[in-house]
């Protein structure tokens, strides 16, 4: 069995960057489903047909040219729609099916299908059931800390859940490359995780839009280190977000599914040659290695452990 190192992992990273830089294959789909529209209705051309989604989409033809531009730029992949609405109302006029809308939102848009707004929300079934199965998760996550990490970071042992933000926060720090590296004190310190509160406390209750790839992360850290790559894959899908695809690209381009499917391939060998504690720590240092190119060569949407609060 190969054993794995962190130049193999930066190989990784460098043929990451490589790829992301062939068009996507979400922008064939997409033109094949727009020239549908331009043929169905004998439009003249790629000018008329972007005034016609606009007219299907907002009810009015537009009365400047810069109006109906963003179609143009939502069709090419130059830009894509600010929101989920205006994202289903694209969809909704180029009389897209359920499972082309579907593709739409969750491979072109690269969203979760849905965006739980908690005014609404409480009488959803399908809610419930996800919130459910991610206090699960957090609960599990919670019984794995050991208690002299707990007595390490002064947290009550029977009181973990009223500090899981904490407890998430300093994994993460295991994560990503640090400037300089950061003091135990200053992690010991609850408030210093104090302004993830809010982003983390909604991402928990599902409210709102949480972007695919901080789903992610959240899988990662509280799954870690039983996870394994179909786990992940059938926990995202139960979310409501795409299962790792090598094809799928982000909306830039980047290829980070390509990348978290051949990093989850190389731990699983890991953990079978060394076991869970071993193999969860050559996670870590891989993850710190790929943060430490991406953010050096300028792909901060590569950097799928890190999130601006860990900036301390």
């Amino acid at each position: 069995m190969k054993q794995y190192t962190m130049g193999d992992v930066t190989e990784l990273a460098e043929e990451c960057i490589s790829l992301g830089k062939v068009a996507r294959p979400e922008l064939s789909w997409l033109k094949s489903r727009y020239d549908r529209v331009r043929s169905r209705y004998h439009l003249k051309n790629k000018t008329e047909t972007d005034k016609y989604l606009y007219e299907r989409m907002y009810g009015n033809a537009p009365e400047k040219e810069s109006e109906y531009l963003k179609i143009r730029y939502w069709r090419t992949g130059k830009y894509m729609p600010g929101n989920r609405s205006q994202c289903v109302l694209f969809g909704k006029a180029m009389e897209l099916s359920e499972t082309e809308m579907e593709y739409l939102i969750q491979q072109y848009c690269d969203r979760g299908l849905n965006a739980y707004d908690p005014a609404v929300c409480q009488s959803d079934g399908e809610y419930h059931r996800r919130i459910e199965y991610l206090q699960e998760i957090v609960e599990t996550y919670l019984r794995n800390i050991s208690k002299q990490r707990l007595e390490y970071l002064r947290i009550p042992e029977r009181k973990s859940d009223v500090f899981l933000r904490h407890l998430y926060f300093t994994d993460a720090l295991r994560y990503v490359e640090t400037s300089g590296g950061v003091s135990q004190d200053i992690v010991n310190k609850h408030i210093t995780s104090l302004r993830y509160e809010s982003e983390f406390s909604r991402q928990m209750r599902l409210f709102g839009e949480i972007p695919r790839r901080v789903f992610i992360r959240h899988l990662l850290i509280m799954g870690l280190p039983r996870l394994d790559l179909d786990r992940l894959n059938s926990q995202l899908q139960f979310f409501g977000y795409l299962a790792l695809d090598e094809r799928h690209t982000m909306v830039r381009g980047e290829r980070l599914d390509w990348l978290l499917v051949q990093l989850m391939r190389m731990y699983e060998e890991v953990r079978e040659a060394k076991g869970c504690e071993e193999a969860c720590l050559w996670f870590q240092k891989a993850c710190r290695t790929l943060d430490s190119i991406f953010k050096k060569e300028g792909y901060s949407k590569l950097r799928f452990m890190h999130f601006k609060a860990l900036d301390l």
